[in-house]
């Protein structure tokens, strides 16, 4: 299955389905890099991450918080950065030596986990903090404030070359001279279907993977008279958003049209000024995350990873399993994609839709990620 994004919808439940198909077949299949790309400034060339600014830290004031780039070298694209915000915990803990590394979807940056609002009810970084962890929240490669190659040249390939690389400096205290000895991925849609590829590649790198808002089913639901009353793009050029106007200039680069980020949402269970916070903090996708193909469950990716897995899904959302999606309903579904050393769990999040951690219910999902987190990597 190929999924296009570039088309109309004229209801809620279609443009959801535009988003979440694309999402669902991107990273099933490993793609080819393409082409190189012009080196960065030359700040973020040396091999240390480079600190920049930092507002994070005004965020967390009981946590040491830096803003930094991480240098990579990504093969036929070249030198790039890796945005990142690192926290940890001021005083030692049990847990501190183990960092999350959250990887956004498509059209996200590392907000997403970390959504400025009026409360810390939506930071999962926030609570993933509380509980003695450390956490990297990235923008991926090609969104935010990492590294933007021209369109034509990223991959999905490259984005996960650039994560490993990423991770392997965690590792050694090659960020902020501190080496951590457990990495957890924590990925929401795109980033977790990524993380399928990235145990096919490099299955060393990860201890724990926590996958949200991403199965390998996207369920067919018939059309409801909700939503947009003609019809629009799902997506347009990023180039064409007033927020990215002067600020992207390639046609490649793609963001969702104003007023779509509420599908992504159980309206119902969700704050208005999350959504808006979303609306405004949007990032960019590119054909990559889109177009793939799928494979049977033997030959999925994702039957690569060989540590402990939790897969987190909305009950509303179209990655859940159809008609009542329990834990169990999931369960069936994806085993057959996974190794037995996964030791595969799911939670379904009641009243929840695609973005399970900026519902309201956000606090009970996150304190059972974390749970599950501790009992996994101890």
């Amino acid at each position: 299955m190929t999924a296009h994004r570039r088309r109309t919808v004229s209801t809620k439940t279609k443009a959801l389905t535009v988003a979440l198909t694309a999402v669902a077949t991107a990273a099933v299949a490993v793609p080819a890099i393409t082409t190189a790309q012009a080196e960065p400034p030359a700040h973020v060339r040396s091999s240390a991450a480079h600190t920049v600014k930092s507002d994070v830290q005004d965020r967390h004031p009981d946590a040491a918080c830096y803003e930094v780039q991480v240098p990579v070298s990504v093969k036929k694209i070249g030198r790039a950065h890796i945005y990142g915000e690192l926290c940890r915990p001021r005083q030692p803990t049990r847990t501190s030596k183990t960092v999350q590394l959250l990887v956004p979807g498509s059209t996200y940056n590392h907000s997403y986990y970390d959504m400025p609002v009026k409360s810390a009810r939506y930071s999962y970084v926030s609570k993933a903090l509380a509980d003695g962890f450390s956490t990297f929240d990235i923008d991926r490669l090609a969104t935010g404030r990492s590294t933007l190659p021209p369109s034509s040249q990223y991959t999905l390939d490259s984005g996960t070359e650039a994560i490993h690389q990423v991770i392997t400096k965690l590792r050694a205290g090659e960020i902020k001279n501190r080496a951590f000895d457990k990495v957890v991925w924590v990925g929401h849609s795109l980033g977790s279907s990524m993380a399928w590829s990235q145990a096919a590649k490099y299955d060393d790198d990860v201890d724990a993977f926590v996958l949200t808002g991403m199965s390998h089913v996207v369920r067919d639901e018939e059309p409801s008279d909700e939503g947009p009353g003609e019809d629009v793009q799902f997506e347009i050029r990023a180039m064409d958003d007033p927020k990215f106007h002067g600020r992207i200039s390639d046609p490649g680069y793609l963001t969702t049209n104003a007023g779509m980020r509420q599908f992504f949402y159980y309206v119902p269970n969700a704050d208005p000024a999350v959504i808006e916070a979303d609306e405004r903090l949007k990032d960019v996708s590119t054909a990559a995350d889109s177009d793939s193909a799928n494979l049977p469950p033997a030959q999925s990716p994702s039957r690569s990873i060989k540590v402990p897995t939790l897969l987190v899904v909305g009950d509303k959302d179209q990655y859940c399993t159809p008609g009542t999606c329990t834990p169990e309903s999931m369960l069936a579904n994806e085993r057959p994609y996974y190794s037995d050393k996964a030791g595969l769990k799911a939670v379904v999040v009641p009243d929840s839709g695609h973005d399970v951690q900026l519902h309201k219910n956000a606090p009970d999902t996150n304190a059972k990620i974390l749970t599950w987190i501790k009992d996994a990597v101890s």
